[in-house]
């Protein structure tokens, strides 16, 4: 047989009886919905039976909270997580030691996730077919099959699942379901190698329950389309570098959140113990990678005004430096991504203006509004992504002293004891300096691009006596 196919039933065997309750607990949900809303379909009457039954957040909720824990219980399966010795907890041991490249197996799972998706949303579909399809029946509706059909995409459930005539919908919804599957691919790929699982099949529900209930303008959608695809490659590029790790790590970088080798004996407890001083013999390039290493006078001297040596130098001897780098990116990406909220913006009037301008004229009423009327609430991305990055990175480099290493003692008890403290603060602070930077550069482009491209019979009058935010 199939190497691939051996894995997919492997897959299977795991959690086909999982996957069976998901698809019984699909229909039964919104039939629970559809009776609680409706009551005795007899006794109803049948105008806007749909939308009375389905409409609102309520369906959406259900459905997503449904397919989550349906999807982390199978991940928990094929993870082999002690919980589960008495069935498949010899999954992650199987597949460390398959004939087959790590990388093959998150594609293969992937491919698994995408089908069981895809099925899930078939049958969603198909339950609000027969149960919407019944209850006008039972209310005596005439004309069954066009009241059901506007029916469904009157409401928010069967627009977000059947976007029909909705291209940017269409699009969200194939990148939302990629992202999903990825991340649940990656979740089984931490466990089967022994590290923490992957809190991104959270961060890739979220933007669909906000576009399928609350935001349905196109700057939005297409912000959390690029907001999706970015974070979609950046974790498959994580899965990528994480397996170029080296194998023996005597900072034991990887211990706790990367990969680990089970069947390595390069590790040494005694290295990490005094590693400032056994580092040196061991690789000194690893203490040039945290920025310790002793170098000349005049190199140190412009190392200090640099901001990436500084980042580094502040960072705990020894952290996750891969985790670190990964967080720090998405933190930028998130940032970015909302931002674009003011070119979807500019650009849906910058259309409008282009359609009103006749030769050298334009129609009096359409104007480009004021930069900073476009600018509204494109700064959450970034203030969010500022405020992950203080608090959150800080709270990994206390973990780490505290909870992973235990070396907050010897910390706090060294010649300079205001080390501890600032390699839990400093970088935390200069990655998100560095974030304000990128927000203060980012406005100044979309500057540039509201006066260099808009047509100047279409500015204000007054737009530069409005530049600042604060202009009353």
């Amino acid at each position: 047989m199939n190497k691939y196919l051996s894995l997919i039933f492997l897959y299977n065997r795991a959690g086909y009886k999982k996957l069976l309750l998901l698809v019984g607990a699909i229909p039964l949900s919104f039939l629970a919905i559809f009776l609680l809303r409706i009551g005795n379909p007899y006794e109803a009457s049948s105008y806007m039976l749909m939308e009375r039954a389905f409409g609102g957040v309520w369906a959406v909720l259900l459905f997503i909270a449904v397919n989550l824990m349906g999807l982390m219980t199978v991940v928990n399966s094929l993870n082999g997580k002690k919980a589960l010795k008495a069935t498949h907890a010899t999954i992650g041991y199987t597949m460390r030691r398959l004939n087959l490249s790590p990388i093959s197996s998150f594609l293969t799972i992937f491919f698994y996730y995408l089908v069981m998706i895809l099925i899930f949303w078939g049958v969603a579909i198909a339950s609000l077919y027969a149960i919407g399809k019944m209850g006008l029946t039972m209310a005596g509706a005439a004309d069954i099959s066009t009241k059901l059909a506007l029916g469904l995409l009157r409401t928010e459930i069967g627009h977000a699942l059947i976007p029909i005539a909705h291209p940017t919908i269409i699009l969200f919804n194939i990148i939302a379901v990629l992202a999903l599957a990825g991340e649940c691919a990656r979740s089984c790929y931490f466990g089967w190698h022994n590290g923490k699982q992957s809190a991104g099949v959270a961060l890739v529900i979220a933007p669909m329950f906000l576009i399928w209930t609350y935001l349905s303008e196109n700057s939005y959608i297409l912000m959390a389309i690029l907001l999706l695809t970015f974070y979609a490659a950046f974790s498959f590029g994580d899965v990528i570098s994480r397996e170029k790790r080296p194998k023996g790590d005597p900072f034991m970088v990887n211990k706790y959140i990367g990969i680990m080798d089970m069947d390595s004996t390069e590790f040494d407890d005694n290295v990490r113990l005094e590693v400032t001083n056994a580092a040196e013999t061991y690789d000194p390039s690893l203490l040039q990678r945290y920025g310790r290493s002793s170098e000349n006078s005049e190199k140190k001297g412009l190392k200090k005004l640099n901001p990436v040596w500084l980042r580094r130098r502040f960072m705990p001897l020894g952290i996750n430096l891969e985790r670190t780098n990964f967080f720090f990116g998405v933190c930028i990406l998130i940032g970015i991504a909302e931002h674009l909220l003011f070119f979807g913006r500019y650009l849906m009037q910058l259309d409008v203006i282009k359609e009103s301008i006749k030769g050298v004229t334009i129609d009096s009423s359409v104007r480009m509004p004021y930069f900073w009327d476009l600018q509204e609430n494109a700064y959450y991305g970034y203030i969010a992504a500022i405020l992950l990055m203080i608090f959150l990175q800080a709270y990994w480099n206390y973990e780490y002293y505290n909870k992973e290493t235990k070396s907050v003692y010897v910390m706090k008890r060294l010649p300079n004891r205001k080390e501890y403290p600032r390699t839990i603060w400093v970088t935390p602070v200069i990655q998100a300096l560095f974030i304000a930077m990128i927000m203060v550069l980012h406005t100044a482009v979309d500057f540039a691009v509201y006066v260099l491209g808009t047509p100047e019979i279409a500015l204000q009058p007054d737009y530069l006596s409005h530049i600042l935010p604060f202009y009353n």
